[in-house]
């Protein structure tokens, strides 16, 4: 964009309302994604150009948009925290073949539109806490690693979120024939990012891909070395951590949430996986947060 931050700058990452960049911008309404990838996160309807071409952008939707875009902001966008727009670059996000892989996907090079707007697996209220107001807290913390870290995990959601959409579209299934196991992995790991609640068999992943548990698993230690096992237990243990350590839920909501039939289940679970209870997992965010 034209007025480009100091933390865009120096840390290639930047999460800033829209109403940011216009105030840094006079006011004017056009901007350019230079050699920046950006998501803008629609909270409330709001409207947008890109290359001349105007997009209405509903509410609870995220937009995808590659370098080089000529952007002009309508409606909405001037409305404090409507939208939030997430700049990156590609030194910031690409740290493997898998990152690459979705970097260079039809997110953000799609021959049939400049931009590609998908609609969020999470209701605008969870997006806002366990992205944005996530992202600012870890901010404020003063840790660069940390957050960079963080913000790495979250812009990742994002894209998985949105080749999801993509993925569900693309419901022929022979194209999965031609498919490369690079493919395969990101729409597996798409899918678990909006089923791993409710499904943690290798099986149902691999009949949505139309190839074998074997193969998979197959694939995916090939590609990230893990098995698919492997990746399912550690997204939902992932995800048990980030609700124990920064959300003030019980452990017994928190498990419910997750799919888990009660809280002696899911507590089975994190002490298999991780060899401390939920209580430890907690009270050990309680003292670095002291």
């Amino acid at each position: 964009m034209n007025e480009i931050t100091n933390e865009l700058n120096e840390q290639g990452f930047s999460i800033n309302p829209s109403t940011f960049f216009l105030e840094r911008n006079d006011g004017n309404n056009n901007f350019n994604t230079l050699d920046f990838y950006v998501i803008h996160i629609i909270l409330q309807k709001a409207k947008i150009a890109v290359n001349n071409v105007t997009y209405e952008l509903p509410a609870g939707s995220l937009v995808f948009i590659g370098p080089g875009k000529e952007i002009f902001v309508h409606d909405g966008y001037d409305q404090e925290e409507a939208v939030y727009v997430i700049a990156f670059s590609l030194s910031f996000y690409d740290r493997s073949i898998t990152d690459g892989v979705l970097l260079n996907s039809e997110l953000f090079f799609n021959c049939e539109s400049d931009l590609v707007i998908s609609p969020a697996s999470l209701p605008t209220a969870e997006i806002k806490k366990l992205i944005i107001d996530r992202l600012n807290l870890y901010k404020s913390k003063n840790n660069s690693g940390f957050y960079i870290a963080t913000a790495h995990n979250c812009v990742e959601a994002l894209l998985l979120d949105g080749l999801l959409h993509i993925e569900e579209r693309q419901s022929n299934k022979d194209n999965y024939k031609k498919f490369t196991s690079f493919d395969v992995v990101n729409r597996f790991r798409a899918l678990l990012q909006k089923n791993f609640k409710s499904e943690r068999k290798v099986s149902y992943y691999a009949d949505k891909l139309h190839v074998t548990p074997r193969r998979l698993t197959e694939m995916t230690e090939e590609i990230l070395g893990k098995s698919a096992k492997q990746l399912i237990i550690e997204k939902v243990v992932n995800e048990s951590s980030i609700l124990l350590q920064h959300s003030a839920h019980t452990v017994s909501e928190i498990a419910y949430t997750l799919g888990f039939n009660d809280e002696g289940n899911f507590s089975n679970f994190i002490k298999t996986h991780t060899r401390k209870s939920p209580k430890e997992i907690r009270e050990k965010q309680a003292i670095i947060s002291d």
